[in-house]
């Protein structure tokens, strides 16, 4: 019982971190590019399976999400994925620095965002 009320919350959590903080419309139906309702609670599964936070997964899931605009190509999703990019980037210092992430997870993402700044030149 307990169990299902924590994750629930932090399925709740990553979902108003990445509307708030990183202003990513997570409803599919609303926004095509963001993974599909299924794809997303996968994604959350892996970070939550890793006992990871909210913060964690929510970086994870922004990252996803700036890939896949920058993969749709046009200009407006570019323009979209270079202000989530900075957005995230500014996170993952504040969330290491917080004990949210590790380090280690943060290089990686930090790692992934610039392969996204890369795809974007």
């Amino acid at each position: 019982m307990f169990l299902l009320r924590d994750r629930t919350k932090f399925n709740t959590d990553v979902d108003l971190i990445l509307r708030m903080s990183f202003e990513v419309e997570t409803d599919s139906s609303k926004n095509s590019v963001f993974p599909s309702f299924i794809s997303y609670l996968s994604h959350l599964s892996e970070i939550w399976n890793e006992k990871g936070t909210p913060e964690h997964a929510a970086v994870h899931m922004a990252c996803v999400y700036c890939k896949g605009l920058v993969e749709k190509g046009d200009a407006v999703r570019k323009a979209e994925a270079q202000a989530l990019r900075a957005r995230v980037a500014e996170a993952i210092p504040v969330y290491v620095s917080r004990g949210q992430m590790t380090p280690d997870w943060g290089t990686h993402y930090a790692g992934q965002l610039d392969k996204v700044t890369e795809r974007l030149a």
